[in-house]
C-alpha cells in the first residue's frame, strides 16, 4: 500500500485514540464510585423491597417497581463496564 492510502487511516486511528483514551481514563478513575453507588443502591433497594414485603401486604407498595429499579441499576453498571471494555480495545 502506498503512503497516500495509509495516511487517512493512520490519522483516523490517531484521532480515535486521542478521543478514546481521555474518556477511558475518566471512566477508570470514576469506576469505584460508580460501582459503589449503583451496586449499593441496588442492594439497598432490594433489601428494602424484601423488608416491606415481609411487613406490609404487597398491594400497599410497589414491590415489583422497586425490584425493577434495582435491576435497572445493575444493568446500568453492566452498561458502564461494557463502555469501558469498548473503549479499552
Amino acid at each position: 500500500m502506498s503512503v497516500s492510502t495509509r495516511f487517512p487511516s493512520t490519522v483516523l486511528r490517531l484521532g480515535w485514540a486521542a478521543v478514546r483514551l481521555p474518556i477511558l481514563a475518566l471512566l477508570v478513575v470514576l469506576e469505584p464510585v460508580v460501582k459503589l453507588v449503583l451496586a449499593g443502591s441496588a442492594l439497598l433497594i432490594l433489601l428494602t423491597a424484601i423488608f416491606f414485603a415481609l411487613v406490609r401486604p404487597l398491594s400497599t407498595f410497589p414491590f415489583f417497581g422497586m425490584l425493577s429499579v434495582a435491576a435497572g441499576s445493575v444493568l446500568l453498571l453492566a452498561l458502564y463496564y461494557a463502555l469501558m471494555r469498548l473503549l479499552s480495545h
